[in-house]
């Protein structure tokens, strides 16, 4: 490790110098040196580092003194904010540093010029309030980001927006005449002049997936990336690599079609094509929805036997836009890319509907407001190491939370690390023993028993009046979710909230404004959820967090590592549950002083043979199986 790099963090160093309160940890020291080692070898490293390591720095620093081109990829967009905003934006002002970085979204959080020019012209426009369309130019004009952010008067789910902003099928390059006001091109110009660009997984990952189509891509060449929360990676990457196609994103096309082709009326036969593919379209995910909810497997069976005649007739529907438009003369760049959207499609749905067997998994989803039809890999590990791990010279990939019962075999098995690299286990610096206690009640009936609802509910107001509320509660799905509400709505003496009453953000400032209240949320508060200090002392967990085992990815996942010889549960199952349950523990303890119970009210935790294996994933607390025990833990410690 350089001189420069170690006098950031040694005591009396830099950071102590310039950081009021900054703490010397030697796990940030050890995680800095391992960092800065992989990128001058350029090599790859996992690094798990525990809450309160400092991880963000201890990449952060060794990127910007290593003077390479380097991208940070974050699991979320708070923690992107963090990196960007808080932690560059504190090496700058504190430092004086003057870090080169540029912080990138994706291409639909910028709004696109000529699809702005195109709606304006169009009827669709007659149905926008004049004075809101006029601030919507106007913002176009004096905005040097385009970024979505800056409307803040405009929700997050608005339906305009979709018609506004840039996506990567209706990006058309230096072809664009508004190529050069183009926001995704300053924002791709800004990138390329950069030593660091800040994004997000999902971000990275379709910028990956549109170079492999073909496309320019965002992000240009870079020397590393760091992967941060990078438990999230398999998933992303998944769900980009997979072939998608959506009932949504033909409406989008047949509205691009009618912009396009003679905006604002459209000729007879150009209407009729237009209508074909709405029509058959509409047929086609219609007879969809009609045979499943949810998300399913499709087998090549259902396909003959329900799907083929009505996809014949969408494909020679959009065949024949596709062909229309491109040989109409002196057709606009907007009509040739509506061309091969269609064609594009076309294209996909043939191969979905290929039934390719070995590394795809063919399904369908039918949502409230949109149906869908793909194909996903079973398995990423060839396209990470060809497309990443082979191609990037320097990887990095941290979480606080990457290994189970220990190691990161599980880990290495999902993303294809199956050669020689780094590996470093840092533990948190906080006391779990002292802060934090798990509790498992052994009396609870199993999750599937009827009865399970009120137990659960039971055991909520116990708890809750146990520490005075402060309680996030985890539920593995919405239905549980809704029945515990019901009963907890009428008998709780705290305030209640529940996932989908407010915005994330609002019902997550809301627990920690109460300071007693307790919020019921399900998947998507597991993780990336940050409220330190006594406002959250208290995270119930209503059953160990198994992937729904009728899931195609995950059947399909199981099915092949069975065929492989190995076991699916003890090696695929168990160890993905007891990464999603880590993460749910995380959320307790953020700070050296935060105090409190992580209680998972599911008895298979210490009465299967499996339990063992979650509890060895898990931080070393103190474990507690008896409530009055508990009871004594707690008020000792107040």
């Amino acid at each position: 490790m350089s001189r420069k790099v170690t006098d950031f963090f040694r005591p009396g160093g830099i950071l102590s110098e310039s950081i009021e309160g900054y703490e010397h940890r030697p796990q940030q020291v050890e995680m800095a040196e391992g960092v800065n080692t992989a990128m001058s070898e350029e090599g790859v490293l996992l690094v798990e580092a525990g809450t309160g390591t400092g991880k963000t720095l201890a990449y952060l620093i060794p990127a910007v003194v290593s003077k390479r081109r380097v991208i940070i990829s974050t699991g979320t967009r708070n923690l992107q904010d963090q990196v960007f905003f808080k932690d560059i934006g504190m090496l700058n002002e504190k430092l004086g540093m003057d870090v080169s970085a540029v912080y990138l979204k994706g291409q639909e959080n910028y709004v696109c010029l000529r699809r702005l020019d195109e709606y304006v012209k169009s009827p669709a426009s007659f149905e926008m309030d004049a004075g809101r369309l006029e601030v919507l130019r106007k913002w176009s004009r004096t905005s040097g980001t385009g970024d979505r952010a800056e409307l803040v008067d405009m929700a997050d789910n608005d339906p305009v927006w979709r018609e506004l902003c840039s996506t990567m099928d209706t990006r058309l390059g230096s072809k664009c005449p508004f190529f050069e006001e183009c926001f995704v091109t300053r924002a791709r110009q800004d990138a390329a002049e950069a030593s660091i660009v800040v994004v997000n997984h999902h971000l990275f990952f379709a910028d990956l997936s549109s170079r492999l189509r073909g496309g320019q891509g965002i992000l240009g060449s870079f020397d590393v990336v760091i992967f941060d929360e990078a438990h999230n990676i398999e998933d992303v990457a998944t769900s980009f690599f997979s072939i998608t196609v959506s009932s949504g994103k033909v409406d989008a096309l047949a509205r691009d079609m009618s912009r396009s082709l003679a905006a604002p009326l459209l000729a007879a036969a150009d209407r009729n094509l237009v209508e074909q593919v709405k029509h058959t379209s509409n047929i086609f995910f219609s007879r969809m929805r009609q045979r499943t909810t949810g998300r399913h497997r499709l087998e090549p069976e259902d396909y003959y036997s329900v799907f083929e005649e009505e996809h014949g007739a969408f494909d020679a529907a959009l065949e024949a836009a596709a062909l229309h438009m491109e040989n109409l003369d002196d057709a606009a760049e907007s009509v040739k890319n509506c061309a091969e959207r269609a064609a594009s499609i076309r294209a996909d749905l043939s191969q979905i509907f290929s039934f390719e067997k070995g590394p795809y998994v063919h399904w369908t989803e039918t949502r409230t407001r949109s149906v869908a039809v793909g194909a996903s890999p079973v398995d990423i590990s060839e396209f990470m190491r060809e497309h990443v791990f082979f191609k990037v010279p320097g990887v990095i990939l941290t979480s606080a939370t990457m290994s189970t019962a220990k190691d990161f075999t599980f880990l290495r098995s999902r993303l294809g690390l199956d050669f020689d690299i780094g590996e470093l286990m840092l533990d948190s610096p906080f006391d779990f023993k002292k802060q934090a206690a798990l509790y498992v009640p052994p009396d609870m009936p199993d999750p599937r028993h009827p009865e399970t609802p009120e137990a659960l509910a039971a055991y909520i107001r116990n708890l809750a009046d146990l520490t005075d509320g402060g309680g996030l509660v985890l539920f593995t799905s919405y239905r549980m979710m809704d029945a515990v509400f019901q009963l907890l709505k009428d008998g709780l003496e705290r305030p209640l909230m529940v996932q989908g009453e407010k915005p994330k953000h609002m019902l997550l400032d809301d627990l920690a404004l109460s300071g007693k209240g307790i919020l019921l949320a399900t998947a998507s508060f597991w993780q990336g959820v940050d409220i330190p200090g006594p406002a959250l002392r208290l995270v119930v967990i209503d059953k160990l967090p198994f992937a729904p085992p009728n899931d195609p990815l995950v059947a399909a996942r199981c099915e092949r590592i069975k065929q492989e010889g190995a076991d699916a549960f003890r090696d695929y199952q168990v160890p993905s549950a007891s990464l999603t349950l880590k993460q749910g523990f995380g959320r307790l303890i953020r700070t050296r002083s935060d105090r409190g119970i992580v209680a998972v009210l599911d008895p298979r935790l210490i009465k299967s043979g499996y339990g063992a294996y979650f509890i060895k994933t898990l931080p070393g607390c103190t474990m507690f199986t008896d409530f009055e025990n508990l009871k004594k833990w707690w008020t000792e410690g107040h």
